[in-house]
């Protein structure tokens, strides 16, 4: 029988609303827990990654069999904590610890939400992941760089660079004056690409297109460069072969938006580990599957860039929405379990569903719900600048704020394919209670909320410096 070792730091390592409490024997939520598989655990350069968290954080460090995360429910029950890092080398990650941790999380208590912040601290050699586990300043994005290229990306952005999927002769850099220059470039943008890592220091990466483990594309099904990677190094290829290294070393974020496979370490040598090797990557979010509905991904970008969550936060809170959205549609597949040492093909688990999902939404939620990836430590604090808000929620005791910066649309209907709730983080316990407006004195419908979270469905239309006002009753 497996069992898990748990370690202080002192000590040497080896419908309507909707109300959820906690189980009667958790804690006060609160905490950090680092949670390492016995095989990285066996290794004293990874041990000493899951110590600089816990030492860093105040933690407590739980070792389980590698391949069996289950093992840590019972401490996790007990502890409630608020945040949970699994550390692993990279050899020791795949699908599989990314399943299992997101399926993990939703069972610390008896709601069927998400109980904590979560991540994988991992790299291509444990330098690297103690590099990612020793960032404790909070750290904002000004400098950006997207493969989605066009002057509108740089608006509020200080400064960057893009390349564009569409055309493979078009490179955009906004220099210290503030103007975003499009640059004629041949064969196409791989030097470019190279040039600008290499040179311009950018907080924050994000990209669409084909990719796999071993390479993304840099033009949109087009063979126009792509980049790849070798023994830990990021390399830009261009069309005629050529290679121009990347190392790009700062510190920096990467959501890999809409990328199929791109998050998934199969292997120690991968794109996810070549980023943090050699592109200075300390957070990321990836998928380890290939992607066709993109809740996950391009939700996680749109809550990062509102200004409102750090990374680690929207890639929660992105995840709650989904299971919000899953039981309205299906609630049968909010809970459903699958395996995550099984086979991650659409057709495969179309069948094993055995006619329960029925729509392509469903579908698609249920396949984004537990296959992308988050990197790094989730307590690092990470934020895009506040000019960027559109909303700002303030809690004051059982008292929630929502003001409107600027106009927001909203759908009229809650059940709306586009519907995302407002999403909060709650500093306490609350205690199972549900959502009412104060401005009108009803209860919220499909208000969600948890000891860790609320999700407020938002209707209609809201002018700026508007304000909504809602209370825990």
């Amino acid at each position: 029988m497996s069992i898990t070792r748990s370690f202080l730091c002192a000590l040497p390592l080896f419908g309507g609303v909707v109300a959820f409490s906690a189980m009667g024997q958790t804690a006060q939520r609160g905490g950090y827990v680092v949670a390492i598989d016995s095989e990285s655990a066996k290794h004293p350069a990874w041990t000493r990654v899951a110590q600089a968290l816990c030492e860093k954080h105040s933690g407590r460090i739980e070792v389980y069999p590698k391949g069996n995360v289950d093992t840590l429910l019972p401490q996790l029950r007990k502890s409630a904590p608020r945040h949970v890092c699994f550390v692993s080398a990279p050899e020791c990650v795949g699908r599989e610890l990314v399943v299992g941790a997101a399926q993990l999380i939703r069972r610390i208590d008896d709601d069927p939400f998400g109980d904590a912040l979560w991540g994988i601290v991992t790299g291509y050699d444990a330098a690297d992941a103690l590099r990612m586990a020793s960032h404790s300043e909070p750290f904002v994005v000004r400098n950006a760089a997207t493969s989605m290229g066009g002057v509108g990306f740089f608006k509020e952005w200080d400064g960057g660079f893009a390349s564009d999927e569409g055309n493979r002769n078009r490179f955009w850099v906004k220099g210290q004056d503030g103007q975003a220059i499009c640059r004629h470039v041949e064969p196409d943008q791989a030097e470019s690409l190279a040039d600008a890592f290499n040179t311009i220091s950018v907080d924050y990466w994000c990209t669409s297109g084909h990719a796999s483990e071993r390479n993304w594309q840099i033009v949109y099904n087009q063979n126009a460069g792509f980049i790849v990677h070798k023994n830990g190094f990021l390399y830009s290829r261009d069309t005629s072969g050529a290679l121009f290294p990347i190392l790009s070393l700062n510190p920096k974020v990467y959501v890999a938006a809409g990328n199929c496979l791109i998050g998934h370490i199969d292997k120690q040598d991968c794109m996810t580990t070549a980023w943090m090797h050699s592109g200075g990557v300390s957070q990321m979010v990836g998928y380890t599957v290939v992607t066709f509905y993109g809740f996950m991904g391009w939700g996680v970008k749109s809550l990062f860039e509102s200004g409102r969550h750090s990374l680690a936060e929207a890639f929660f809170l992105n995840n709650q929405i989904l299971l919000w959205k899953l039981n309205r549609l299906n609630p049968k597949l909010r809970d459903r379990r699958i395996d995550p040492k099984g086979k991650f093909s659409t057709r495969e688990m179309i069948v094993s569903m055995n006619g329960i999902v029925k729509t392509k939404d469903e579908l698609g939620l249920f396949w984004d719900r537990d296959t992308v990836a988050f990197y790094g430590d989730p307590a690092w604090d990470v934020r895009c600048p506040e000019k960027r808000r559109d909303i700002d929620v303030a809690i004051d005791g059982r008292n929630i704020t929502v003001r409107f910066l600027r106009e927001v649309k909203f759908p009229d209907s809650i059940d709306s394919k586009d519907m995302r709730p407002v999403g909060v983080l709650l500093s306490t316990p609350s205690s199972g209670s549900s959502i009412v407006s104060a401005n009108s004195g009803a209860a919220l419908d499909g208000a969600v909320v948890t000891d860790f979270f609320a999700l407020m469905p938002i209707t209609g239309t809201h002018a700026k410096g508007e304000t909504l006002k809602f209370r825990f009753e």
